[in-house]
């Protein structure tokens, strides 16, 4: 079994961030005009800026998920599970469909997806396979729709799956610990973002060269 240092492991790793805009997180957002708690996603973004400012510093990859919607990718099984009256989700376009306290730098990849996995319907796994990465650790909303149908998915395709607690967030407390305990069961381990950038730190102390004394 690998540890979790090897599945973070920089040179065979990249960081998905799911779904981190307006609308899921915004207090203007539809998420908020719908009713619910946009309060947990905002909590997660100075931790998540943080883990992406280490993940840099040892150049790991950043894998930015961007979901949309429109007319044209709207099914009549998708619009069945949205109710009429709610606000729209992530138009094609508007602000709500912007970032939310983060961004992607020049460089790093962008995914356009339409469904809850960042796998279904984009080229996710293409972008990931010509990079050579072996192990996701997937960030972002809603832990128990996107994030966790992200990480069923990512394990059907054979990538080992960390899921950053810390980093990760729903509306509800409980839907996220279960959606949590459900990744860990089945499809991937749960780690706090300490311990990921710890990982991180130790390598980098392994690999500096000795100091020699004058």
């Amino acid at each position: 079994m690998k540890s979790l240092m090897e599945k973070t492991d920089p040179e065979s790793a990249a960081i998905v961030v799911i779904d981190v805009q307006n609308d899921f997180c915004h207090d203007d957002g539809a998420m908020s005009k719908n009713k619910a708690n946009v309060a947990p996603m905002q909590a997660i973004t100075p931790r998540l800026n943080g883990l992406l400012d280490a993940a840099r510093g040892v150049n790991l990859p950043i894998i930015w998920v961007h979901t949309t919607h429109s007319s044209e990718t709207d099914s009549p099984v998708w619009t069945e599970r949205h109710a009429e009256g709610r606000a729209y989700i992530c138009a094609d376009g508007s602000w709500g469909a912007d970032w939310y306290d983060v961004a992607p730098l020049e460089g790093e990849a962008v995914v356009l997806k339409h469904r809850y996995s960042a796998f279904t319907g984009t080229d996710l796994d293409e972008i990931l396979r010509a990079r050579g990465i072996k192990s996701v650790i997937l960030t972002g909303v809603v832990t128990n729709a996107c994030v966790e149908s992200t990480a069923r998915d990512a394990f059907m395709h054979d990538y080992f799956v960390v899921v950053a607690r810390d980093c990760t967030a729903t509306s509800q407390p409980e839907l996220h610990e279960r959606a949590l305990e459900t990744i860990a069961r089945s499809f991937g381990v749960v780690a706090s973002s300490g311990e990921i950038e710890a990982n991180w730190a130790t390598r980098n102390v392994a690999a500096a060269p000795p100091l020699i004394a004058n």
